[in-house]
């Protein structure tokens, strides 16, 4: 079962690249393809998830896949599938299968109706990415691809100058996160002196010995995360994003900030709380920020003169809400 995961990101990026080389006339053969890809990574998913079950739902991870390798550091690839895992595929295939077959109707005759799907399916091989990666390099790569998919996809219609401002403005908020990242990958390194998996980051007394020698240093990748979780959540002082983010097609405001891209904060938070999850500060910090956000959002939202503007603010103040759930454990 361990050589299948692969597979759930091979699938992605083989739709991707048919969907390149597909003219950009043929609109029934680009949808096509695209309904095909979600279509059978759902399926696929059912069926592995179920018999992943049946054999006790263990935590699996993947053999490396070495990038760069030294007399003391190895950098490398690997996927891990838990529980966190299989929730977030689940869902983000039935969903993109959901707005992919809506798309194909809505976007009909549009210009950038080969660019449009091509994009989502880009987008989609980055979120299996971040959902199955194994360690915070892994996942770095698929973040990034989610980056760049969200600037193509607010900037859709290009010939506006408003969708390309705010696609500049989205991506620049971006950028913050991404730097919060980046920060927390050095920051663990000098902590663990490897390139740490999730694996061995859900064993609590193996963080818990290290923390103790590095209190400062751990509460440093702590505070970093949360700020890359809160510029990719958009939560205060990061929430101005969103409402912007709705300039794309209404299709891709639905899969992105409705539903799956948004809520990358909550997964990362997720997937990293057996490191931050002992220290109380931060687990403060993350649930004020939360409830602070949901407020806040709550309000703004009711004042809205636009629904998209009104869909974009509760999504903020509902993200908040998981925020504080997340803090509370």
């Amino acid at each position: 079962m361990h050589t299948f995961i692969s597979y759930f990101v091979f699938l992605p990026l083989l739709g991707f690249v048919i969907s390149f080389l597909l003219p950009r006339q043929h609109e029934k053969v680009i949808a096509t393809n695209v309904l095909a890809t979600f279509g059978i990574q759902l399926a696929a998913l059912v069926g592995f998830t179920f018999v992943w079950i049946l054999n006790g739902h263990k935590p699996l991870l993947t053999d490396r896949f070495t990038l760069f390798e030294s007399a003391h550091f190895t950098f490398f690839l690997n996927f891990y599938f838990d529980n966190i895992t299989a929730v977030f595929m689940l869902i983000g295939s039935f969903l993109s299968l959901l707005v992919a077959s809506y798309s194909r109707v809505y976007l009909h005759r549009e210009d950038g109706y080969k660019r449009y799907f091509t994009t989502i399916l880009f987008f989609y091989l980055g979120y299996s990415i971040v959902v199955l990666s194994g360690n915070l390099e892994t996942l770095f790569v698929g973040w990034e691809i989610l980056g760049v998919t969200s600037f193509l996809l607010i900037a859709f219609y290009r010939d506006r100058y408003l969708p390309i401002k705010n696609a500049l403005k989205v991506f620049s908020i971006y950028r913050i996160g991404d730097v919060g990242l980046i920060l927390t990958i050095w920051l663990s390194h000098h902590l663990w002196h490897q390139s740490i998996t999730f694996d061995m980051l859900s064993r609590v007394s193996l963080v818990h010995a290290q923390f103790q020698e590095h209190t400062y240093l751990g509460s440093m990748i702590a505070l970093m995360l949360l700020i890359a979780a809160a510029a990719k959540s958009a939560q205060l002082p990061f929430s101005s994003w969103l409402p912007r983010a709705m300039e794309g097609p209404t299709p891709s405001s639905a899969i992105f900030y409705g539903s799956l891209s948004v809520h990358f904060g909550v997964f990362l938070l997720l997937r990293t709380y057996p490191f931050w999850s002992e220290q109380i500060l931060i687990r403060f910090l993350i649930g004020g920020l939360g409830l602070t956000t949901a407020l806040v959002a709550s309000f703004i939202a009711r004042v809205q003169s636009t629904v998209k503007s009104q869909i974009a603010y509760a999504s903020i103040a509902q993200i908040g809400l998981m925020f504080i759930e997340v803090a509370a454990g």
